[in-house]
């Protein structure tokens, strides 16, 4: 997949080749200039992610080739190889800033609305769902060719991913009173399974948003098996 080779070498642009605190003069350089210096390599490197991010959910890794996102870009692709290895790196990249969307928008315990660490656990499995229904980018790139790239790890075993996240929701639930006490670690697992098939299964439907629905329907069969006992008022 390294599809850098010689180009690496041989393309690049000259403000990357220059050295960042010393200019050709030997002079070095103001911080005025590193700070402009350091906009244009976050706003080069911005830009590659944005067009990568456009070519990889419309197409999908393997047809991706790098020369389109270049161009898509207004780069070269010794710009491109002086941010990322290869294209995987890239992918990995744009995997992280479009599965860390989802994730920033995942419900807290700072928030009102939700009074337990169920109603959180509930509530944040509905997020992966609606993104893997109505977020093209979060399904072709997190959900179809993470896994294919990436491992089966980029969606489960991260020391911040779905399975340690579910695992302090389980906890929290024992101690309020929600959930029956219960071995937890692989409860934690078979749900992170559950969670991650779902997914799944919406995010290669031919209909996703129907497919949603229908999977929302057995999570909630599912999940009233446990010996979960709301608080009173909780619907």
């Amino acid at each position: 997949m390294n599809q850098a080779g010689s180009s690496q070498a041989v393309v690049r642009t000259s403000d990357e080749d220059e050295d960042e605190d010393e200019r050709e003069d030997g002079a070095p350089r103001s911080d005025g200039a590193r700070g402009l210096r350091a906009a244009h390599v976050a706003d080069t490197r911005q830009a590659l992610l944005t067009a990568a991010r456009e070519v990889f959910a419309a197409e999908g890794f393997q047809a991706t080739r790098t020369e389109e996102i270049v161009q898509r870009a207004g780069l070269t692709r010794g710009a491109l190889y002086h941010h990322f290895r290869d294209k995987e790196d890239l992918f990995r990249a744009v995997y992280d800033q479009v599965a860390g969307e989802v994730a920033r928008s995942l419900w807290r315990r700072s928030e009102d609305r939700h009074r337990s660490a169920w109603d959180l656990f509930a509530a944040n499995s509905e997020v992966y769902l609606d993104a893997a229904s109505t977020n093209p980018a979060y399904r072709q790139i997190v959900l179809i060719d993470g896994p294919a790239i990436l491992g089966w790890d980029s969606l489960s075993e991260r020391r911040d991913g779905p399975t340690h996240q579910i695992l302090e929701y389980l906890r929290g639930a024992v101690d309020e009173g929600v959930l029956e006490p219960q071995p937890l670690e692989p409860l934690a697992h078979l749900l992170s399974a559950l969670g991650t098939g779902a997914a799944l299964y919406v995010a290669h439907a031919y209909d996703p948003e129907a497919a949603r629905r229908e999977v929302a329907a057995c999570n909630e069969r599912f999940l009233s098996g446990l010996g979960v006992t709301l608080p009173k008022g909780d619907p």
